[in-house]
């Protein structure tokens, strides 16, 4: 009788406990001991992006709603830096160029009403754009019909959504150039709940579509990229890199050989071939993460890498703090070419968790969280990061 109540006890516990309510939508990965939030703001913006060789080479994300919040928690750093970079679709040929009339006509929607921006890709065609943020259906749906390229419109329907497109997959029609459509170009449109999804060919938009509806792959199913953005989240930053593309020495030499061969008496390059061929260099890791973020202590720059063992995240760490210390910066636009990274650093805190390699560094140096993707989109390549 004892083993019959004891058992319908444990029967009861165990059903209360499946239909309980949960105390967080969070876990904790084997690998780095660092929650990952189901809510997690990078995976969400990751989701719309499909996981294909094109967005592992970068993704930029970009949140303007929290740097504004994190900068009225901290109204007492009073330095401002570059943080936040536009990319096609919100520079056109020219930042300088935007005006709120062109955009409200050509897109049905102003710089304004962006929260957040996600790019990812390599230029100058396979790329994906889109933006986040508070947008009327009906504006975006009356600029489309009746802005520029009216004539050419065709909606098309998929997977329960609709977008709008101009003409065949980057086309160029010179007759239809402005600063929203570089070259005239063909382009496809979709408002997907409160995304805009902006690329210049059919099946990139489908593929967006796709991702955002579970129906494929995205980067936020990556492995890897689960945990640097839980690691990012942890470095509590208001923009990201992600990249799954080489660092290593051999890679980077291929990318920029003409330049190793022939720096052309250009000082930049020069201190590019010297830094590339470097002889201090970090462990192979597996993936890595950027971004800036500010706190009580001010404007940082976040680095995370993803190694394939504990042991070479301690390795990575001493070697990071080392080569911080000794490299100089090529390319950057807002330093002097030859200055050290320890020049635009205030203070730094470098430390392993699990296999993560993490650092924030403090002062101007937070400007250069998008110099780190080998192919230059975002800003001139630095090969800080890169490995045997």
């Amino acid at each position: 009788m004892k083993k019959l109540i004891i058992g319908t006890v444990l029967a009861m516990l165990l059903v209360v406990s499946a239909i309980a309510p949960q105390t967080g939508c969070t876990h904790e990965t084997e690998d780095t001991g660092i929650p990952v939030s189901e809510s997690n703001r990078w995976l969400e913006l990751l989701s719309i992006l499909p996981e294909n060789e094109v967005a592992l080479k970068a993704a930029f994300l970009q949140d303007n709603a929290y740097l504004e919040e994190k900068k009225q928690q901290y109204p007492q750093i009073s330095s401002e830096y570059a943080i936040i970079r536009n990319h096609p679709l919100l520079s056109g040929d020219s930042p300088k160029a935007y005006s709120d009339e062109e955009w409200k006509e050509t897109l049905g929607f102003v710089s304004a009403d962006v929260d957040q921006r996600i790019y990812a890709g390599e230029l100058p065609l396979d790329y994906y754009e889109a933006v986040r943020g508070c947008f009327s259906r009906d504006d975006v749906d009356n600029a489309a019909r009746t802005g520029p390229g009216n004539d050419m419109l065709e909606v098309v329907s998929y997977q329960g959504h609709e977008f709008y497109s101009w003409g065949g997959d980057n086309d160029i029609n010179m007759s239809m150039r402005s600063n929203v459509r570089q070259l005239g170009r063909g382009f496809r449109l979709a408002l997907v709940d409160d995304f805009i999804f902006w690329v210049r060919w059919t099946d990139g938009m489908k593929e967006m579509i796709d991702s955002y509806e579970d129906n494929v792959k995205s980067l936020a199913d990556n492995e890897d990229y689960k945990l640097l953005a839980g690691a990012l989240e942890e470095l509590d930053t208001v923009t990201a890199l992600f990249s799954a593309e080489s660092q290593s020495r051999s890679y980077v030499s291929e990318i920029y050989q003409q330049i190793i061969e022939d720096p052309d008496n250009n000082e930049r390059r020069q201190v590019l071939v010297e830094e590339i061929k470097r002889e201090l260099r970090l462990k192979p890791y597996q993936a890595f993460a950027t971004g800036a973020g500010i706190d009580k202590d001010g404007y940082y720059l976040a680095i995370a890498l993803l190694n394939p063992s504990e042991e070479v995240a301690r390795e990575n760490a001493t070697l990071l703090e080392q080569r911080i210390n000794q490299s100089k910066i090529a390319m950057a636009w807002h330093s002097q070419s030859g200055d050290k990274w320890s020049d635009l650093i205030e203070s730094m805190e470098i430390e392993s968790k699990g296999r993560l390699t993490l650092a924030r560094l403090y002062g101007a140096v937070v400007e250069c969280w998008v110099n780190f993707n080998v192919m230059g989109i975002m800003g001139p390549y630095e090969p800080l990061l890169i490995h045997e």
